[in-house]
């Protein structure tokens, strides 16, 4: 099956402090699986590895090399313009952030699963009757550290 990925499932990739057998288990099946994202992410994912920089959690050196990493995973974006009502509609639905519902929307749209850190996502996903995978739903209960954006 195919799933969307929320930029919270992507960044302990190369965030050592976030890193889980969880998040390398979706690493790891990268190549082989069928991972979505929307367009947001790829604005949303460079910008939290900025601020881990800033903030001293990586260096310079670590968000280079993540960012040149990232296209050899085979990721897919979303290639659809984004539907400002559709999204809007889901974040209203469900108290989503914007951003947060872009996730849900694709996931939605396209009939795929969701896999995510976010609760609250992933409560939003479960709710519309979405295959989430999600710490802790699995057993596989973890801390999340949010990152700031």
């Amino acid at each position: 099956m195919a799933f969307v990925l929320d930029c919270s499932a992507t960044l302990p990739w190369f965030l050592e402090d976030e890193r889980t057998a969880f998040s390398d288990s979706l690493l790891f099946a990268a190549k082989r699986a069928e991972y979505w994202v929307p367009g947001i992410w790829c604005l949303e994912f460079p910008n939290a590895l900025l601020v881990a920089e800033r903030k001293r959690r990586i260096g310079r050196a670590r968000r280079i090399e993540a960012l040149e990493q990232i296209p050899k995973l085979q990721i897919k974006v979303d290639p659809d313009p984004v539907d400002l009502m559709a999204v809007s509609s889901v974040a209203e639905k469900h108290d989503l952030s914007t951003y947060d519902a872009a996730y849900l929307e694709l996931a939605l749209r396209r009939g795929l699963g969701l896999i995510t850190l976010d609760r609250d996502l992933a409560d939003a996903g479960s709710a519309e009757g979405l295959p989430v995978q999600s710490p802790g739903r699995s057993g596989a209960a973890q801390r999340r550290r949010r990152y700031n954006t």
